[in-house]
């Protein structure tokens, strides 16, 4: 891990852009404790936006683009898995000939233009920036300029557009069963207070250093009247 921080002080569109300013490759991982979303770059431009929430299959959207008909997809899907090949859909509709390589990449570019609107009521949580020892590899990949994609985006929800999935406002109980962070009833008694939870929105880097429920730590005399801050 080499970014991270809360989304509260440093929005997904704030951190894209540092990203791609300095032509980042790796993996923005997202968390609001409702609902994760990956983001990968590849030299500062955007590989793909997934946020599993709100992700369709690619053969879905093809057909609901009408740029190929359900049973003609479903015949190219059920060659292929008897002939044992396991390549990205994609690539096969490709070589079967039934859809271009331009028409593909513009449905996929489509859901990241979509997701990355459904990222835009995200205003809290956390960010990691990572890059992974084994960067996942796209086929088909739309490689999209950053600024591009915010002023898209933006232009949307100028006219009005807005995310399908609007966040909830939750306390209490219900914050603990919406959320995703897996804590356990020590951190809740800890954190959560009149409704309020300290621990939705600290970074993964700084829980992970304050809070091992297997582990002691030990302080010196002069730490010991800080010990119970959340960012230590």
């Amino acid at each position: 891990m080499i970014l991270w921080g809360q989304i509260s002080q440093f929005s997904v569109f704030m951190v894209l852009q540092l990203l791609a300013s300095y032509g980042k490759s790796g993996n923005l991982e997202l968390n609001d404790n409702e609902e994760r979303a990956i983001i990968y770059l590849r030299e500062g431009f955007i590989e793909a936006v997934s946020v599993p929430r709100s992700d369709h299959l690619l053969g879905s959207r093809l057909v609901k683009a009408g740029l190929i008909d359900p049973k003609e997809l479903r015949k190219i899907i059920l060659s292929s898995r008897l002939q044992g090949d396991d390549e990205f859909l994609g690539i096969t509709l490709m070589k079967s000939g039934a859809i271009d390589r331009k028409a593909i990449v513009k449905v996929i570019e489509q859901q990241a233009y979509e997701n990355t609107l459904e990222l835009s009521n995200w205003v809290e949580g956390t960010f990691q920036f990572s890059i992974p020892r084994m960067p996942v590899v796209f086929p088909l990949s739309p490689h999209i300029n950053v600024q591009h994609l915010l002023l898209e985006t933006s232009r949307r929800l100028d006219e009005g557009c807005r995310p399908t999935r609007p966040k909830a406002e939750l306390s209490g109980e219900e914050l603990c069963r919406a959320c995703t962070s897996n804590c356990n009833g020590k951190q809740r008694e800890k954190y959560l207070k009149d409704g309020i939870c300290l621990w939705r929105n600290m970074p993964v880097i700084v829980r992970e250093a304050i809070f091992h429920p297997e582990e002691h730590r030990f302080y010196e005399d002069d730490e010991e009247e800080v010990r119970d801050l959340p960012f230590l």
